[in-house]
């Protein structure tokens, strides 16, 4: 016991203090981020790039463009075929198991009038074409996705309130409806809900998911508001500066948002600052759900990225301050005679 207390009569309080302070903030920073890391690998539609490929060498990117801007399938092809093209001119080749260098979705809003040996409904519906449903895997209670490789695009996915108006049950897959005298099939029955966040940004409209093909005819395409792009990213920007140089819309008329890295520390720190203004874009763009959600999701992580940077730094600056006061300790000169 006396060897113990010489031992602790030595060991300076300025030492504890500063390496208990150390310790305390790097273990905050740590749980920070898993806090961060957890929230940000809940919602799969952020997520489309990792899901792609494991190795983070994808990005996933979406262009939010103004109905005005009217574009079509016609620009989809155009965009789609600039993008191989530039992947081959900077001889980028990567494939994943499907043999495929990227995938794309897009997405317009529109409003039908759907009939059933039942009821007839109006409802709004979201067009939507490419590898949607890869992107953004809502939750099917019966049946299965449609997809833009499909033969015949007439297929519906219908939320559960929209097929207990037309059938009384949401088990209801291959069931027939009408559109404008049009035979279609039901392929499925999503879930709406989730937590009360989803719920707020899907609104209380039923809306249901249907082929973009199947609303264009000679004289009416729907208008593309959302395309989405999961492509090769071998070095930082690459592939956002790709696909602002290709996509041929004035840049006043879309934003741009790389998901891949939004929920980064470094852009978490830049929306803490530039918060207050996020409200005030002058667009005139009206965001899907998805985006919704991931916009409260930045704004309410912002301030866990900041504090856990907060720690890390002031957990380095003890550290560097007392082991640059230890090593001026034992590196202080004696006294000499000449000193004195």
């Amino acid at each position: 016991m006396e060897k113990l207390k010489k031992i602790l009569s030595k060991i300076k309080y300025y030492r504890v203090i500063c390496i208990s302070l150390v310790l305390v903030l790097a273990l905050i920073s740590l749980v920070l981020k898993i806090i961060l890391g957890i929230q940000t690998a809940r919602y799969t539609d952020q997520t489309m790039a990792s899901r792609w490929d494991s190795n983070n060498k994808y990005s996933h990117i979406s262009l939010f463009i103004k109905d005005s801007a009217n574009v079509d399938g016609n620009s989809i092809s155009e965009l789609e075929y600039n993008i191989n093209k530039q992947l081959e001119i900077n001889n980028v080749d990567n494939e994943n198991e499907n043999g495929r260098k990227f995938i794309d979705s897009y997405m317009a809003k529109d409003q039908m009038n759907l009939e059933s040996d039942r009821k007839s409904v109006n409802v709004k519906c979201m067009a939507v074409g490419g590898d949607f449903f890869d992107f953004h895997p809502v939750k099917l209670l019966s049946g299965q996705y449609f997809s833009g490789n499909d033969l015949m695009h007439d297929g519906v996915i219908l939320d559960e309130e929209t097929a207990w108006e037309l059938f009384g049950s949401s088990d209801v897959a291959d069931q027939q409806i009408y559109w404008e005298g049009k035979l279609l099939y039901v392929r499925g029955v999503y879930e709406r809900g989730g937590d009360h966040i989803t719920e707020y940004a899907r609104g209380d409209e039923p809306e249901i998911f249907v082929p973009y093909e199947l609303l264009c005819s000679e004289d009416y395409s729907p208008s593309i508001v959302c395309i989405e792009i999961c492509m090769p990213n071998p070095v930082e920007n690459f592939a956002s500066k790709i696909v602002t140089d290709v996509f041929k819309v004035d840049t006043n008329s879309f934003e741009m948002v790389e998901n891949s890295t939004r929920f980064t520390v470094e852009k978490l720190w830049k929306i803490n600052k530039e918060k207050k203004y996020r409200s005030m874009q002058n667009r005139d763009i009206i965001f899907p759900y998805w985006e919704k959600i991931a916009r409260y999701q930045e704004e309410r992580l912002a301030p866990v990225a900041v504090w856990m940077m907060i720690c890390i730094i002031a957990a380095g600056t003890i550290f560097v301050c007392f082991a640059l006061y230890e090593i001026s300790i034992h590196t202080r000169l004696k006294p000499t005679r000449d000193d004195v």
